[in-house]
């Protein structure tokens, strides 16, 4: 009698193990298809991120263009500015010495 329960415990116990180990293995299933899920996930964010910055690298490209253009057309306009302050500063000395025949 003492071997049939010796064999019966044995087999309860390996059914038991049997049991554990399916539910690990399931478990385990669950965390890799969600750690595998992550990153999917964060694969195709850092494609959109990638994305983004192109376009902020393409738009800043842009925007050194313009600025330089615009810093061009500031020098112009300043030099422009120094004529004019040139030009008026001699009309007004030309009315004060009054040159109109007198």
């Amino acid at each position: 009698m003492d071997i049939e329960r010796t064999i019966q415990f044995i087999l309860e116990t390996q059914e038991k193990a049997e049991l554990r180990a399916e539910a690990m293995e399931k478990r385990f299933d669950r965390r890799f298809d969600a750690i595998t899920k992550l990153l999917q996930q964060g694969m195709r964010m850092l494609v959109k991120t990638d994305t983004k910055i192109a376009e902020v690298a393409e738009a800043q490209k842009r925007t050194d263009i313009k600025l330089a253009e615009l810093a061009e057309v500031h020098k112009e306009l300043a030099q422009a500015q120094k004529a004019t302050d040139r030009s008026l500063k001699a009309f007004i000395d030309s009315l004060r010495h009054g040159r109109n025949g007198r």
